[in-house]
């Protein structure tokens, strides 16, 4: 009985450490603008698909805060008038 005790006990607790490892690993895989509100792949938000926004493309989009033009010209860090994937992907806007 006591065997059996044991043997229940360390099931039970390996289920719950394997169903914490998973909501982890569902969290960490979870595509960007997914439910919990994150940001957009680049790729859904370059419409055209040539590897560069445009402000036109991208006031298309939504955003939580700001207006597009002034989060537009904060992305386009080296102020060529695009936004690369780089340049999108490595943006963090200031935090309000």
């Amino acid at each position: 009985m006591k065997n059996s005790s044991n043997i229940l006990l360390a099931l039970v607790m390996s289920v719950g450490v394997m169903s914490q490892s998973y909501a982890a690993d569902s969290d960490q895989g979870r595509p960007e603008g997914g439910p919990q509100g994150g940001p957009p792949q680049f790729s859904s938000v370059d419409t055209n698909g040539d590897g560069e926004l445009t402000f036109e493309e991208f006031s298309a989009q939504e955003i939580p805060h700001g207006d597009h033009q002034t989060v537009f010209d904060d992305m386009d860090s080296d102020g060529n008038g695009v936004v690369s994937e780089n340049e999108f992907t490595s943006f963090k806007p200031p935090r309000q």
